[in-house]
């Protein structure tokens, strides 16, 4: 379903599974406004491509909901934008920037934290329903080990999106498209027009998940065309498929799936 999400390669501070424990060191410009204005320009330098001019996400999680997989304390944001997150895009910027300044840059994601988030005011249990029933959304996406491979994996989601973002992916479904899941479009010497998801382009070849799981991989010298558009293949219809209280449903259920340690 919502391809505008990030799923396979999490980026930044919200990397998911690391496991880094919420103890360590403390941030020696805890509540400073000073430190805060000054790491907002290294956020902007190194963190906004991924992650927005606002902290609030883009192609990387929402840094401004004061929850993060790697864990709530400063020392475990430390410890992430250190060292990195094995897995993931999210480089190590210790070596960059000291620790100093990876403590400053603390300060600022601190400082843009929201204190008025919308409340959610869906009914999880038939966001749930509509999700696996009406809506298919367990065709594209893996909630834990339910669910398909197609679109990004959605298992804890509601940790690094906000509500809105979410409900955005939903009825406008590229207006945030996930970096890796393009659309990939190949015509075979025969006529045969194969379509799905892009798992590898570049100027010689082209590999990609149908939606029936099948991974396909063409050469360009092998194929009549072979076309990456910047597009979603999840459907554009949700908007008119489900009324306000069964999107506010859906998006409920979506907000509140934060991973294998939460009994659902």
């Amino acid at each position: 379903m919502i391809y505008s999400m990030n799923k396979l390669w999490i980026l930044g501070l919200v990397a998911a599974g690391l496991g880094v424990a919420q103890s360590g060191p403390k941030n020696p410009f805890a509540n400073n406004p000073q430190a805060a204005a000054d790491g907002r320009p290294t956020f902007r330098l190194f963190c906004s491509p991924c992650h927005g001019i606002k902290g609030e996400g883009g192609r990387g999680p929402d840094l401004t909901r004061g929850t993060f997989a790697v864990g709530d304390s400063d020392g475990d944001l430390f410890n992430v934008i250190s060292n990195g997150a094995s897995g993931t895009e999210m480089p190590e910027y210790g070596s960059r920037l000291g620790d100093e300044n990876v403590w400053r840059l603390i300060s600022y994601i601190r400082s843009v934290t929201r204190r008025d988030t919308t409340p959610i005011t869906g009914d999880r249990q038939s966001g749930e329903k509509l999700f696996w029933g009406k809506g298919g959304c367990g065709a594209c996406h893996l909630v834990g080990p339910k669910g398909a491979r197609m679109g990004p994996e959605l298992t804890r989601i509601g940790r690094t999106r906000s509500a809105a973002y979410l409900q955005e992916s939903i009825v406008d479904v590229n207006a945030d498209l996930t970096p890796g899941f393009n659309t990939v479009t190949v015509v075979t010497r025969d006529g045969k027009k194969l379509t799905g998801v892009q798992r590898g382009f570049d100027n010689f070849s082209a590999q990609f998940l149908d939606a029936a799981e099948k991974f396909h991989s063409y050469q360009k010298s092998d194929v009549t065309s072979m076309q990456r558009e910047f597009r979603s293949l999840m459907p554009d219809t949700y908007r008119k498929m489900f009324t306000d209280t069964e999107l506010n449903d859906l998006v409920a259920y979506m907000a509140g799936l934060r991973g294998p340690e939460e009994k659902r």
